[in-house]
């Protein structure tokens, strides 16, 4: 089940209202059992999983401590957490049931793990472990509070990756408020609206970029690979409004996802805001604990924490040369950064205007889009491809209709024309206002002629084939 299918949003509002009719004390009895529900509706044996990982991670996490024992089993509980991990990630789903596909995975949406969500929620409990092991958080104590913890439906699929101690103690006494319930209409609305009217038009678009269309030229490439970058951001980020606005509907503050992303002056400020739950676990579990280890070689040390964590990083997306050429692009960028600092900052000082500004943020969209580039190829050979067609003439041998309008417009037909002048124009146009409706939201301002407007362009522009199908949920 997904948060935009209609069975759960046909759902949503009755186990709202139940949920509002239980004592306060026992609503997380509500919450849990329609994440059970939620799991196991389309296919039981994600469920399986789901309560067989909680199950370890709940045993293993009361009795991890201090002595050679708890050691043995803690590193016990995480090699067979990562195992199920990389096993899954080799799983794919076919018509006559299961078969293991023993080659690099590529970027794909038909793998078990769409359903599972298993990658954000092997590293949740992966989190867990750790911070028991290292004394920063008690065990939990109640079963089944943990097992919501695990599987709590609005963010279980596709994030935020949330923490034991910030979660955990939201399910034992929830109780929204007005401004919970506004904020959380409002945000679930603008989710529908970043994917079913911006993500969803953008979509077929960077199809056709990808795809092996004759005569394109580097202008039409490369426009593809831009239009990407905002695809999979208002994707990802749609997905993330959705289960944060969710969530709300029932009192839980869940962790913001993303902080205009799109927008920043360098790579390191980009991950600083971009897949924020999920760049700050790599900090905290991998970049940290390399550099402190390290920390006696110095600036090597930042260096090598850099490295471990966006190899490991670009593993979890997946195992193959362009989630390989995606982590290294994103480790010399950083490396880079780290090197040159002292040498921007004063390149900063100096060059007060906004110009300066504008060109750094320029620069970084740029190598985004580039390192974006492997990450959307399938393989290997489609981002070869591609790159040679960057070299190519910038509307390649057709002209400007053949070389640049018709690959990007579907031929050129009007109805495909109508699709790319209305998503790029509402696109750029959103991302120019996106801060100022965000502050809307989030400073309790109910503004009905926003949700209108936002509802209106749902239903007259909104595509709503594949309405469930969101990019991230098959990582």
């Amino acid at each position: 089940m997904s948060l935009i299918s209609l069975p759960f949003l046909f759902i949503l509002p009755f186990v709202w209202i139940i949920f509002r009719m239980v004592k306060v004390t026992h609503r997380w009895v509500v919450l849990l059992l329609f994440s059970m529900l939620f799991i196991g509706a389309e296919r039981p044996y994600a469920l399986l999983v789901v309560l067989g990982c909680s199950l370890l991670t709940f045993y293993a996490g009361k009795f991890i401590g201090k002595g050679q024992q708890a050691r043995t089993l803690f590193f016990f509980a995480v090699i067979l957490q990562f195992a199920a991990l990389l096993l899954l990630k080799y799983v794919e789903s076919a018509d006559i049931g299961l078969r293991f596909q023993f080659k690099e995975t590529g970027f794909r949406t038909d793998s078990i793990l769409y359903t599972i969500g298993f990658s954000f929620y092997t590293l949740q409990h992966l989190g867990y472990l750790i911070d028991i092991r290292y004394g920063r958080i008690e065990p939990e104590k109640n079963l089944w509070h943990f097992l919501l913890y695990s599987a709590f439906f609005a963010k279980f699929n596709a994030g935020p990756l949330e923490r034991a101690q910030i979660l955990l103690p939201q399910f034992r006494a929830s109780e929204p408020d007005k401004d919970d319930l506004s904020q959380g209409i409002q945000r679930i609305i603008l989710g529908l609206f970043k994917k079913l009217v911006l993500a969803n038009r953008l979509a077929p678009i960077v199809e056709r970029i990808f795809s092996d269309t004759p005569g394109m030229g580097s202008l039409a490439s490369a426009a593809g690979v831009i239009v990407f970058t905002i695809q999979l951001y208002f994707d990802f980020s749609g997905y993330c409004d959705l289960a944060i606005g969710t969530a709300r509907l029932f009192g839980i503050r869940l962790t913001e996802n993303f902080s205009f992303p799109l927008s920043s002056t360098s790579i390191s400020v980009f991950w600083r805001r971009w897949h924020i739950s999920l760049i700050s676990w790599f900090t905290d579990y991998i970049y940290y604990p390399v550099v402190f280890g390290l920390r006696r070689l110095g600036y090597w040390a930042v260096i090598a924490g850099i490295i471990c964590t966006f190899l490991l990083s670009g593993v979890w997306h997946g195992i193959g040369k362009t989630f390989l050429i995606w982590s290294l692009l994103h480790i010399l960028y950083l490396s880079y950064e780290s090197i040159s600092k002292n040498v921007r900052v004063g390149w900063s000082g100096r060059f007060k205007g906004g110009w300066y500004a504008g060109v750094s943020v320029l620069t970084t969209f740029s190598l985004v889009c580039f390192s974006n580039l492997f990450f959307r190829a399938t393989d290997g050979a489609q981002a070869k491809q591609l790159i040679y067609r960057l070299g190519n003439a910038p509307l390649g041998s057709e002209g400007w209709e053949k070389g640049f309008l018709a690959p990007l417009a579907g031929g050129g037909y009007q109805e495909a024309l109508f699709n790319l002048f209305v998503a790029i124009a509402l696109s750029f146009f959103f991302l120019l206002v996106e801060k100022r409706v965000y502050n809307r939201i989030e400073t309790g301002k109910r503004s009905l002629l926003q949700i209108a407007i936002l509802l209106i362009f749902i239903f007259i522009l909104g595509v709503f084939n594949k309405v469930d199908s969101f990019i991230y949920l098959q990582f």
